[in-house]
């Protein structure tokens, strides 16, 4: 009997060692397996490159060369710092693992964003500034001019781009401004010898204004209302609607 037992122990203890054995062995294979595979994926995989700020076909032969697909927009967005259709995003990010020939996705840029440029013909000139600014755009050049069909300085005669133009934000508008009415400019005339109404109604015609009229006694001058001096002086450029200043004769000295 104890001879039994024992062949029975021993039976059992072989099989325990020939199990563990086993196990050892399928776990190693499996151990193998995975590294083997991981090997095999690994070496089918490339680093996504960095192609942000790269231009659609610049950011294409990149790829390409890293053996992924064509890039494939998923997108668009303003941005100020890149030219239109350039790279503004990227998916997956650059320095990433992934299988061969897999497609890049991206966000290509818009551009700055655009805006419409308001209607500011009739505006003052300090009014039409900050509400351009407030749209994005900048004050280009500002051109003064005289004219009669916007009188009053400071006020808005044209601008480009023209109102509802669909520009990119930061574009320039340059204005013209009106100086008010042309300043047109006559020669004094020589009033002195005239008679009074006589200086009053050239006055009149040249277009001035007649302004004081002083009396003042001449030895050398026998009749009343002769001209004897006048301010502006003969010879004179004055403007349009200038006062005009004369001084006539009396017959008797004050």
């Amino acid at each position: 009997m104890k001879n039994s037992k024992k062949a029975k122990s021993a039976t059992l203890g072989s099989a325990l060692k020939l199990m563990i054995v086993f196990a050892i062995a399928v776990m190693a294979l499996i151990l193998i397996f995975f590294v083997v595979m991981r090997f095999v994926i690994r070496g089918s995989e490339v680093e996504v490159p960095d192609i942000v700020g790269k231009s659609f076909l610049e950011a294409t032969q990149i790829l390409n060369k890293s053996h992924l697909g064509t890039p494939v927009i998923d997108g668009e967005k303003y941005n100020a710092s890149m030219p239109d259709g350039y790279v503004v995003e990227q998916k997956p990010k650059p320095g990433s693992r992934v299988k061969k020939g897999r497609e890049i996705k991206v966000f290509v840029s818009k551009g700055t964003e655009a805006g419409i440029v308001p209607n500011v013909v009739g505006e003052m000139l300090f009014d039409a500034q900050p509400a351009l600014q407030s749209l994005g755009l900048d004050v280009g050049s500002v051109t003064k001019i005289h004219t009669d069909d916007f009188p009053q300085e400071g006020v808005i005669i044209a601008h480009t781009p023209p109102a509802q133009a669909k520009v990119q934000k930061g574009t320039r508008v340059n204005l013209l401004v009106s100086l008010g009415r042309p300043v047109i400019t006559y020669t004094m005339p020589d009033l002195s010898g005239m008679y009074m109404d006589e200086a009053l109604e050239l006055i009149k015609q040249r277009g001035l204004k007649s302004g004081l009229i002083e009396k003042e006694f001449s030895p050398d001058v026998n009749e009343p209302g002769i001209v004897l001096d006048q301010k502006p002086q003969s010879g004179e450029r004055i403007r349009r609607g200038a006062v005009v200043n004369i001084v006539v004769s009396s017959i008797a000295e004050n």
